[in-house]
């Protein structure tokens, strides 16, 4: 059983979803869910197990993070079982304190490189990993040394 991997430049429902995210689009971030789907931020260690919980985590990000946020996409991968893989870079400005991370406001700009990884069902996110850098976004932002 040979799994074909398809590569594209512009993958047009990865676009489609950054874009949702990109304008605040809880609905159309949602509309890219499947009802039973498992979200996880490795990065923070967290797991949101519903749409709901998704376009909750997504609305907080404006208020407790950036916002002034978004993303561009990059390279991607789908392969025929519905896995995917895609690249993105994350810009914007630390202008929003967090309290429950214990992450204040220092004003200064981002761009942290990151990954998705996941599966589709019926062209919807059933499941999603991000994976991002953590470290390098708060050397950047001015809340850890940089190395050396």
């Amino acid at each position: 059983m040979s799994m074909s991997v398809k590569q594209e430049s512009t993958p047009t429902w990865v676009q489609s979803w950054l874009d949702a995210w990109n304008e605040r689009d809880g609905a159309a971030i949602n509309a890219h869910l499947a009802s039973d789907v498992v979200y996880q931020d490795m990065t923070l260690g967290e797991r949101f197990e519903s749409p709901e919980a998704v376009r909750a985590f997504a609305d907080e990000m404006t208020t407790t993070f950036s916002s002034d946020y978004g993303f561009i996409g990059g390279p991607q991968s789908v392969s025929g079982d519905d896995s995917y893989a895609f690249e993105w870079t994350l810009t914007g400005t630390n202008d929003c304190a967090d309290p429950q991370r214990g992450l204040p406001a220092t004003g200064k700009k981002f761009e942290i490189p990151g990954i998705s990884i996941g599966r589709l069902r019926d062209g919807k996110i059933v499941e999603n990993r991000d994976y991002w850098d953590l470290a390098g976004y708060l050397m950047q932002v001015g809340l850890m040394e940089q190395p050396g």
